[in-house]
């Protein structure tokens, strides 16, 4: 029993009181019929759970904006509020209770309406849809727990608004089963989405298969991006509109007038529909598993000998002494009522076994409409079960219980287990694993590997720096996934090179800043004479500008310190040979000459200026001598 079963019997908004549960709910929202205590009329009423006071705003909002709807094919809210029942807040919509059954409940009975049935079915949709689309509002939850059918194939769509009114963006499984692709990135709806899930719905009374619907949301989405319906010509001249209005792309859809028009077109291929039988009020299970009640005949009366009376002595302490013919006569009585206790037992065992028996055929691989509609005329109850299968596809019979050829009885359970697509791929976290052991992993659960390189200060170059799922990036390690699904991986390619700027002629300051913002170590080595770079900027570095380092490694430099001097030795009076030799080992150089060099020095200048014994000089600088 669902825990909304306890609210039957309670009052909500002192006015509607609750009987009972329906199917269509969603994950947030029960559905119930009631009656509405101010004068008696049968309702149905949705209660909807709701998480915060802006969500009931916008529920407020979007029921005031439906509210003036009015279309004969539509059923448009009646009332609507807030409530609290068993200490738990909601909001509640009251819709007018239709006598016709949901095409939800057809569907799940095991029954399927022709493509005549469904055609007549569409085009009131078509025409509910046209309606509201053409006042700017999208229905956002088209699905057979939202359509009524009579029995001459006329609809009724229900829950306008409901779930983007107070729902937003969220989705349960059995919306996702006919939601269109693109509410994936955009969960709006619009038009274009309610069509698409028209043609999921007609396809589904036709078939009774949704096409890509998986066990979650997100993979159902992801099966249909980019597919097309695959929608059997078997079904007839039907199956082309249903095409064009299920497109994954929704520009590439009918509208809901277009598509109207093409059904409208097709009806005179059609053959005038037979009448939708009417649904039994009792339970489904109920129906298939009564059993008539044992009638026991009653044995018919024979004659037999008069019976003599015998008198009725008093206990005495003395033996009654019984006549031998009496005696007889009695064990005659006592076989006459064994054998009619026995017939009576013989007829209600005959009543029970005299049950018909049918022989199982074989049904795996085939749809499971298909194998629904073959055994439903045996009296089976009919148990569904599900699993995943790599052999046999989404909707078929992987196999049933009992196995095909096998006899069974009417009422007996029969155990269908249908295929609910391949098995799914669990995905591994690969981080930090090596290339060969990251594919492994991946390919061992049927993924497909696509692998770039990129290269990392902080990963060894081999291992995987990181991976998403190409479609679906936001999914975690451990998320389940279709097999075949693609897994990018990103693969080491080691750290990072970057060039070594020039720090040449920059201040200390300026080069431990370009060193750092391209993560390398800067090294400062002994201060150094320079001729060429001013005192306290870098004279020399080690290595050279623009070599290839990776993070952290070090790039040493000095700074200059200003030339190197020397003392001028004393040259006047020297010869050009002993003048020469004094500036050579004071590591100076000539410069010119002038005079008779024969002659001894008579004074030394440079650039112009006279220089004397003990002038301090730039190391390495020329130096001019004067002779008479």
């Amino acid at each position: 029993m669902s825990e909304r079963d306890e609210l039957t019997g309670a009052l909500v908004a002192a006015r509607y009181r609750l009987e009972g549960l329906l199917p269509g709910g969603a994950d947030s929202t029960s559905v119930f019929a009631a009656i509405d205590t101010q004068g008696g009329a049968p309702v149905v009423l949705r209660l909807l759970t709701v998480d915060s006071l802006v969500a009931v705003d916008e529920f407020q909002r979007h029921l005031l904006s439906v509210a003036g709807i009015s279309h004969p094919v539509l059923v448009a809210p009646l009332d609507w509020g807030e409530t609290m029942l068993g200490g738990e807040q909601f909001v509640f919509v009251v819709t007018e209770r239709i006598a016709d059954v949901s095409l939800r409940e057809l569907l799940d009975r095991g029954r399927r309406l022709s493509p005549a049935q469904t055609l007549v079915m569409g085009l009131d949709l078509c025409r509910a849809l046209h309606h509201l689309h053409q006042l700017g509002i999208a229905h956002g939850d088209v699905r057979p727990a939202h359509v009524f059918v009579s029995s001459n194939s006329r609809a009724r769509l229900a829950g306008i608004g409901v779930k983007r009114g107070i729902s937003g963006d969220t989705m349960s499984i059995e919306q996702a089963r006919y939601a269109a692709p693109e509410l994936s990135i955009e969960p709006l709806a619009t038009p274009a989405s309610d069509i698409y899930a028209l043609s999921l719905t007609l396809l589904e009374t036709i078939t009774g298969e949704v096409p890509f619907a998986a066990d979650s949301l997100a993979v159902t989405l992801a099966n249909r991006a980019g597919k097309l319906l695959p929608v059997s010509a078997d079904i007839g001249p039907i199956a082309v509109p249903i095409e064009e209005a299920g497109r994954p792309e929704p520009h590439d859809r009918s509208s809901a007038l277009k598509l109207g028009q093409s059904l409208a077109q097709l009806a005179v291929k059609f053959l005038p529909p037979e009448p939708i039988e009417a649904l039994a009020t009792e339970a489904f299970r109920d129906t298939i598993t009564r059993q008539l009640p044992i009638a026991v005949a009653e044995p018919p009366q024979r004659q037999s000998d008069p019976v003599v009376e015998v008198p009725v002595s008093k206990p005495a302490d003395v033996s009654i002494v019984v006549p031998p013919r009496e005696r007889k006569r009695y064990r005659w009585l006592w076989s006459v009522a064994g054998a009619v206790a026995l017939t009576v037992s013989a007829l209600a065992v005959w009543q029970v076994l005299a049950v018909d028996s049918f022989e199982v055929p074989e049904l795996v691989g085939l749809a499971e409409g298909e194998a629904r509609n073959t055994v439903s005329p045996l009296g089976w109850n009919i148990v569904i079960s599900a699993e995943r299968s790599d052999e046999v596809a989404l909707g078929g019979v992987i196999r049933t219980s009992p196995v095909a050829g096998t006899m069974l009885r009417e009422g007996d359970d029969f155990i269908l287990v249908i295929s609910e697509g391949p098995t799914l791929a669990v995905v591994p976290d690969v981080t930090g694993l090596s290339q060969a052991d990251a594919v492994a992993a991946l390919e061992a659960q049927g993924l497909v590997v696509v692998e770039t390189i990129r290269d990392d200060d902080s990963v060894p170059a081999g291992s995987v720096v990181s991976w998403i799922v190409t479609e679906q990036p936001n999914l975690l390690a451990g998320s389940e996934v279709l097999k075949g699904t693609q897994v990018a991986i990103a693969i080491s390619g080691g750290p990072v090179l970057r060039a070594v700027p020039n720090l040449i002629g920059r201040s200390e300051v300026d080069a431990l800043a370009e060193l750092a913002a391209v993560q390398l170590v800067a090294q400062r080595n002994d201060d150094v004479f320079s001729s060429d770079i001013a005192v306290g900027l870098v004279a020399a570095q080690e290595p050279q500008s623009a070599t290839q380092l990776s993070r952290g490694d070090v790039v040493a430099f000095s700074v200059s310190k200003g030339p190197e001097t020397v003392e001028l030795p004393r040259l006047v009076g020297l010869s050009l040979a002993d003048a020469q030799k004094q500036l050579t080992e004071a590591g100076l150089v000539l410069g010119t000459t002038s005079g008779r060099t024969s002659s001894r020095v008579r004074s030394v200048n440079q650039d112009g200026v006279t220089l004397t014994a003990g002038s301090v000089v730039v190391k390495g600088s020329a130096v001019n001598l004067v002779f008479p």
